[in-house]
């Protein structure tokens, strides 16, 4: 992670965060049709169940991580299978909402979650938890890892897919 100016530590996640949106609706916003949109590639999900994955997967780690911060006792555990309710449910909105309101969504998450990452104290980011898959991680980590380069990854994903030659 880069190191961050001034008491704001979250400052570098948080804009990595807004660029991602930003890009994506860069991305978007070149789209062809809304058909194109809703094309999986071979096995992999189309441009719009990813960003119905990505409006859920941000509040989701962000509620992790609000869990660790309150937490009292020692390290909780945290973190969700590919096969969770509530992942699942996220990429079948993104199979049948309009990809401009998933778009709106994910700028709303994106928005609080950036805020939220941002108002994180020093402190907060410092406290632990245990990921399912992940072993031992900070509140930093989490966000870094679940959140910021989780939506990376997924922005690369739609990039791919946007680039294919579309069917028609």
């Amino acid at each position: 992670m880069a190191a961050d100016r001034g008491n704001r530590p979250g400052e570098s996640q948080a804009r990595r965060l807004e660029a991602v949106y930003g890009q994506l609706r860069t991305l978007l916003s070149h789209a062809d049709d809304v058909d194109r949109l809703r094309e999986p590639a071979g096995n992999e999900w189309s441009v719009a169940q990813v960003l119905g994955h990505m409006a859920e997967l941000i509040p989701y780690w962000l509620g992790h991580c609000r869990a660790l911060i309150a937490s009292t006792s020692g390290p909780p555990a945290f973190g969700r299978g590919y096969l969770s309710p509530e992942r699942l449910a996220g990429i079948a909105r993104g199979s049948d909402e309009d990809p401009e309101e998933l778009l709106g969504r994910l700028h709303e998450e994106v928005s609080a979650a950036a805020r939220a990452i941002r108002e994180m104290s020093p402190e907060e980011r410092s406290r632990k938890g245990v990921h399912l898959k992940l072993g031992e991680l900070t509140v930093a980590d989490a966000v870094e890892r679940c959140i910021v380069a989780h939506a990376e990854e997924h922005l690369e994903q739609i990039r791919t897919a946007l680039s294919r030659p579309h069917r028609r």
